[in-house]
């Protein structure tokens, strides 16, 4: 190798070379031809042999070549480092390895709300299903206590129960009724509704006072009564005054009724109620009101009657257009 060659780094050629051995590491190995040239540079230079006056000016050429070829290295390096920093974004990019990120779950706020609006509907359509059940069930047992109105008409009978044992003519005001009337239904009354333990037992008779009697006739009739206390002679059952204890005595357990009460229709008007009352005799009370059979009456009497609340008064007793029926439709 001559002088002029001696000591002078070719940067491009040493470039292509290693380009053509690898051509993978041409970009790659920038960064590291960058340090191998600053090694190359950092060497001492080649020793300058003193040489003779014919070599001067070879000597002098020499030195020229070397500064050159120091200024080519620093254009060369400051070429390379503006090549690195001007590199594209595709070069970049494959020096770059790219990495996918998954993406976090999201909640379908669409789907819930199906679900909900899903689950709702089922409760709606279960409460629907109740209520219609509900209501079924309420209006037939209303048509039939509408239709039957059993439980009504067994209140009117045994309110009107001690008033038929009487069998009273027909009136239009109580007050106009007689004593014995009025006795004879009150005293009935405690017979068969009220607790006899409280009395006076005498045998098979109870005594009872006359304040009592009043306070029943009064809850039967109403008020504004004239009460002639007296005894009742009937031809099965007899109730004897005592003047001098102002008390009834009477039969605990008496063995014969005369009619029971059938509730055969209501009509009602306000507060006033108008019974047409079957006559069936001689029929006891609990047969009457608790047998699923009809009873055949011997006659019908219509009764006014007052109810407010649970308390009834007798306001009247009037005959019936309604025809007793022959038992062989004759």
């Amino acid at each position: 190798m001559s002088n002029d060659k001696k000591g002078v780094f070719d940067y491009d050629d040493y470039a292509n070379k290693n380009a053509a051995k690898n051509p993978k590491k041409k970009k790659d190995g920038k960064k590291s031809l960058l340090k191998e040239q600053f090694a190359k540079n950092e060497q001492k230079p080649p020793k300058l042999v003193p040489a003779d006056d014919g070599d001067k000016e070879s000597a002098k050429k020499n030195a020229r070549n070397v500064k050159k070829q120091d200024k080519e290295s620093i254009e060369n390096i400051k070429r390379m480092f503006d090549e690195a920093l001007d590199e594209s974004h595709e070069d970049m990019a494959e020096f770059t390895e790219e990495i996918e990120v998954p993406d976090a779950p999201v909640a379908n706020p669409e789907g819930l709300r199906r679900k909900l609006y899903y689950l709702f509907g089922i409760v709606i359509s279960l409460l629907a299903i109740v209520g219609l059940y509900s209501t079924v069930v309420f209006t037939v047992d209303a048509v039939k206590a509408f239709a039957d109105n059993t439980q009504q008409k067994n209140e009117f009978a045994r309110f009107v129960y001690p008033i038929v044992i009487c069998d009273p003519a027909p009136f239009n005001q109580t007050v106009k009724l007689r004593s014995e009337t009025l006795i004879t239904a009150a005293l009935w009354d405690i017979i068969l509704y009220e607790d006899k333990s409280k009395y006076e037992a005498d045998f098979d008779m109870i005594i009872v006072p006359e304040l009592d009697v009043e306070q029943h006739g009064t809850k039967l009739f109403g008020t504004g009564l004239s009460f002639e206390h007296q005894s009742i002679i009937g031809v099965e059952v007899q109730f004897y005054y005592d003047e001098s204890i102002k008390s009834y005595r009477i039969p605990s357990n008496p063995k014969h009724f005369t009619y029971s009460p059938y509730i055969e229709d209501i009509t009602r008007v306000g507060e006033r109620y108008t019974l047409t009352v079957g006559y069936v005799s001689p029929t006891p009370s609990w047969l009457t009101l608790t047998s699923d059979e009809e009873p055949s009456p011997e006659k019908y009497v219509e009764y006014v009657v007052s109810k407010r609340g649970n308390e009834m008064t007798l306001v009247s007793i009037q005959e019936s257009d309604k025809k007793v029926e022959s038992p062989h439709g004759l």
